[in-house]
């Protein structure tokens, strides 16, 4: 089987969350299978995020990836069909959201976001008109669709009307090498970017429906108490200049010197960040899945989430779950998760259990038996 793989929805130097997945993905998936031939579609710029030298993997190389949007969306409406055609591919597996209209192949979608419908004054209107389209044409054109949660499901069907039968479950996972490291990489992570107190983390880029904000206000109510003296952490890219909007308000909240935005952190650096955390926070309005919850629960930290989409559903029953803009019921719960040992103890203990049950193997092996039985259907 020749199986397509697109990847130019990437930005080749300010990659999406998804990154993680797609490196893996393209990494495991020739290991699974490896009779079959993939053809990964790349730019000569995203192309150094991909690594492997395996006889089965066929690098195409086209001109554009999503260091120009509107140049990469009409490149894979176009051309891309063409190439998949000439290649004599028997699938085109496309993880970003949308898939070309055109060519007679079978196509194997995975959608990644919907935010557009949940949250459109979030994601802004121009975006999410084109959102909503381009995602339901895709969707429909698609022979098979990959959620990675059930409740992402529940939403495909819901929002864009896609029968359940078409929409197939395979969860994703982290890098091996999240799990706790030695104090000493942990004490040399807090000195390379200044944390000179015990913090609580935040991991994610920027978005305004990370809710961080709800977060800073819970913060600010308990650096007011007595005994808790921590640094809150925030690790992630600035998105649609929010980062100056959360510095406006830790200012106004008198908790500015107490706020660390370290920007992107390279994930070589992430597990001594996560290990050094009191708590990880993740106070996101939506999820389609929630990658960061995974790797601090392989790094041993205790989780404050919200109960908001697919989290409760990742965390299953290891992590303690809040009303996302409920600043009371933030701030308890980070408070206990920080400063109640036998509690800590136990968010620790069921999180790295939890952790074991997600590998890129079984991610693998799910979304290749996706992608099989969608050519053998046709054939």
């Amino acid at each position: 089987m020749r199986i397509g793989i697109d990847t130019l929805f990437e930005h080749p130097e300010r990659p999406s969350s998804a990154i993680d997945y797609l490196k893996n993905l393209v990494e495991w998936l020739p290991r699974t299978g490896p009779e079959h031939s993939y053809y990964v579609f790349v730019s000569p710029r995203n192309r150094h995020h991909f690594r492997g030298t395996a006889p089965n993997v066929h690098w195409v190389q086209c001109f554009v990836s999503n260091e120009n949007m509107p140049l990469r969306i009409a490149f894979q409406q176009t051309v891309l069909p063409y190439r998949i055609v000439k290649l004599g591919l028997d699938v085109l597996f496309s993880p970003g959201n949308v898939c070309p209209l055109l060519g007679d192949f079978r196509r194997v979608l995975k959608i990644c976001t919907l935010h557009h419908y949940q949250m459109p004054d979030l994601v802004g209107r121009t975006r999410s008109l084109y959102r909503k389209f381009a995602f339901a044409q895709s969707a429909k054109r698609a022979d098979r669709i990959v959620a990675n949660t059930l409740a992402t499901k529940s939403d495909i069907c819901k929002w864009i009307g896609v029968p359940e039968t078409k929409v197939s479950v395979v969860v994703e996972a982290s890098y091996e090498f999240y799990a706790a490291t030695p104090q000493e990489v942990t004490q040399s992570i807090r000195a390379k970017y200044g944390i000179d107190h015990d913090y609580i983390l935040f991991v994610s880029n920027l978005y305004a429906y990370k809710n961080l904000e709800t977060l800073l206000r819970a913060f600010a109510k308990l650096a007011r108490q007595q005994g808790f003296d921590y640094q809150l952490v925030v690790a992630g890219r600035d998105c649609d200049s929010q980062q100056a909007k959360l510095e406006t308000l830790a200012d106004s909240l008198s908790i500015a010197p107490l706020v660390r935005f370290l920007g992107f952190v390279p994930p070589e650096n992430m597990p001594g960040l996560y290990t050094g955390a009191r708590v990880f926070v993740y106070p996101s309005l939506s999820e389609t899945f929630g990658k960061p919850l995974i790797e601090a629960m392989n790094c041993g930290v205790p989780v404050v989430a919200s109960d908001a989409s697919s989290i409760p559903e990742v965390l299953g029953g290891a992590g303690t779950l809040v009303k996302p803009l409920d600043v009371d019921e933030m701030s308890q719960a980070i408070h206990e998760a920080s400063m109640n040992e036998t509690l800590r103890a136990k968010l620790i203990k069921r999180g790295l259990e939890r952790a074991r049950s997600f590998s890129w193997q079984a991610s693998a092996e799910e979304t290749l038996h996706v992608i099989e039985s969608t050519v053998c259907q046709a054939a």
